[in-house]
């Protein structure tokens, strides 16, 4: 008999056990520190962009390399003598504008110069100093190979085709018409082949008086009238002058040996010197360089002088890292070039032609 006191339970099922523990991902459980740090490498992010994009108006002027001469250059009409060893022309490399970036990575590193743009541009484009320094390259070896010829004793015509005005004195009335590199080809009426033709008509005027010259503009372009008043001499004789430093123009006749040279990429006229010692060589039976590696760098007048050039310590580390023996500069760079060049480089300062012939022969 049920006892009606009593209450029976139904059955109730166990409650379900309690879910695993879940451990908070790993970027919540460190978020406090992964969020400083993702900040912090974004800004870095961003600022490497603007440094990496933003231009300076700098470049960077870099060593270059030793470019043998001889094996850029072809003759015909005459018997060459390939040489074993080549004479070495001295290149620099000059970059695009740098980063801020690159900028400040240039400044750690070796032979290395940070210069401003318009130190090589002026107030030019960079495709303007391109196309100068091909022209200015083309003249450099239409100088070397007449220099050259005459040396091995070739007859070249040269003729004198007008005055070219260096530089206009300050403070003188032609400085306010003629610029450098203009060229006097008349003067009253008269033709200017030389310094003597300009000299014969001055002779019959005095300081004061106004003359009419005729001009070729250094930019191109058409003869011009420039109409300037003469100034006394500066020594006190009566002598009356234009008021410029001026030289000779000289055009070559046609040359009785057919020489070219593949320059490549290499600009302006630095290359003179080595250019002129390379096609000596190979017209000329025998070793110019004996069993040294040589290089030479400076540029070369009609008159077998050698004249200064720029980035003279970055040609001097690249002919030491190319392992050259002797590197003939001019002199007015020696002291630069000894000083970048280090102890297994010999450096020789050179003024003419014949200097560098002489240190070949001597060194």
């Amino acid at each position: 008999m049920r006892d009606h006191n009593t209450t029976e339970l139904p059955d109730i099922p166990p409650p379900p056990p309690p879910p695993p523990h879940r451990r908070p991902r790993w970027w919540r459980r460190n978020r406090a520190w992964l969020v400083p740090v993702a900040v912090v490498v974004s800004l870095l992010l961003v600022v490497t962009a603007v440094l990496g994009l933003w231009r300076t108006d700098q470049v960077a002027v870099r060593p270059g390399s030793v470019e043998g001469v001889p094996s850029r250059v072809s003759v015909t009409g005459a018997e060459v003598y390939q040489p074993a060893g080549e004479i070495g022309l001295v290149t620099v490399r000059v970059s695009q504008r740098l980063s801020i970036l690159q900028r400040i990575v240039a400044e750690f590193e070796s032979g290395v110069d940070i210069e401003a743009e318009r130190t090589f541009t002026g107030d030019g484009t960079r495709s303007e100093l391109r196309r100068l320094n091909e022209l200015r390259m083309e003249n450099s070896q239409h100088v070397a190979i007449v220099v050259a010829l005459e040396h091995l004793e070739y007859e070249i015509p040269r003729i004198a085709s007008g005055v070219i005005v260096a530089e206009a004195m300050d403070g003188t009335p032609a400085a306010q018409v003629l610029e450098r590199g203009d060229v006097i080809v008349g003067i009253e009426g008269v033709a200017v082949a030389d310094l003597g033709d300009l000299a014969g008509v001055l002779a019959e005027r005095v300081a004061g008086q106004s003359v009419e010259l005729r001009v070729e503009p250094a930019e191109g372009g058409d003869t011009e009238a420039a109409v300037v008043e003469l100034v006394d001499a500066e020594d006190g004789s009566d002598r009356a002058l234009i008021g410029v430093a001026a030289r000779e123009r000289v055009d070559i006749g046609e040359l009785p040996v057919d020489v070219e040279i593949d320059s490549g990429s290499i600009g302006g006229p630095s290359a003179g010197l080595a250019l002129t010692l390379g096609v000596i060589d190979l017209l000329t039976p025998g070793e110019l360089t004996g069993d040294r590696r040589v290089a030479a760098t400076g540029t070369i007048a009609l008159d077998g002088t050698v004249g200064a050039i720029g980035e003279v310590d970055q040609k001097a580390i690249a002919a030491q890292r190319a392992g050259v023996d002797l590197l003939l500069v001019p002199v007015s760079n020696v002291a630069d070039a000894v000083d970048h060049a280090g102890d297994d480089l010999r450096v020789v300062g050179v003024a003419t032609l014949q200097d560098a012939l002489d240190a070949l022969a001597t060194a």
